[in-house]
């Protein structure tokens, strides 16, 4: 009786310690993947605009895209520390720090965990059919591009401001940059210039645009290394489409948040 009940403490201790440490690398994974999405390609670049911009303010609202354009055109070429110290009352630098505090808030948001949450199974589903990895971090960055969508639709003439509010930081970009220690201000140079020959955001008024894009962030991170293909495609432009309805949905949590 002893040896047996010896035999089933010992079982069950070996079971509490597997469930600890199946529990530890759960909240491992868990933070790793909240560091990618919070340190890649935020991609909503218009509703920062949207938001926060201030008429005529072209230097300030080129703060609100600052630490996005950074991260997507030039990264770790500049002084994150010091972007992130940046607090004075000059334009730039409250664009800037209107951006931190929007992701921060955007990221906690009611809106973004019912959409989130409404489009988790499905898309987890879809990616794991399509043996397309990272489920999590498509729909994240999904939700920002299709916000961005929404945002345009509804405000299109706000769209050609964003662009010519940007057109006119160009002269100052060598002042401004200076500031973080930027060691390579001619790359971001041409690659700005570049996004605001593109217009690319106007791509965002369709789906086949929005599933380009984020395969050239699954590039870009490199979560993937080929083009999807077109099956691949059609499958997630009609997914593209359900996430999209699912932010018209719960829209108004972000309007008065």
């Amino acid at each position: 009786m002893q040896a047996a009940n010896k035999t089933r403490i010992k079982n069950t201790q070996v079971i509490l310690v597997a469930t600890f440490i199946k529990q530890i690398k759960c909240l491992k994974v868990y933070f790793w993947q909240l560091s990618n999405i919070a340190d890649i390609c935020n991609v909503n670049f218009f509703s920062h605009f949207h938001f926060d911009q201030l008429e005529n303010n072209p230097i300030h609202n080129f703060g609100l895209l600052t630490p996005d354009l950074l991260r997507n055109f030039t990264p770790n070429q500049y002084n994150k520390k010091k972007l992130n110290e940046l607090n004075t009352q000059l334009d730039w630098h409250v664009g800037i720090q209107k951006h931190f505090a929007r992701d921060n808030n955007f990221h906690k948001s009611k809106f973004f965990d019912s959409v989130y949450n409404d489009c988790h199974a499905k898309t987890k589903i879809l990616f794991q059919s399509l043996e397309i990895p990272r489920f999590w971090f498509a729909l994240h960055v999904w939700i920002e591009m299709l916000l961005d969508k929404v945002l345009i639709q509804n405000s299109p003439s706000k769209l050609s401001t964003f662009y010519t509010e940007l057109e006119l930081v160009s002269e100052h970009l060598e002042a401004l940059l200076s500031q973080i220690d930027h060691s390579n201000i001619h790359e971001f140079e041409v690659r700005f210039n570049r996004f605001l020959e593109s217009k690319y955001l106007f791509h965002y008024q369709e789906h086949s645009g929005i599933v380009y894009g984020l395969n050239r962030v699954f590039i870009q991170v490199k979560a993937e290394n080929k083009d999807w293909n077109d099956f691949q495609k059609e499958k997630l432009i009609s997914l593209s489409v359900q996430i999209e309805e699912s932010i018209r949905n719960h829209i108004n949590l972000i309007l008065i948040e």
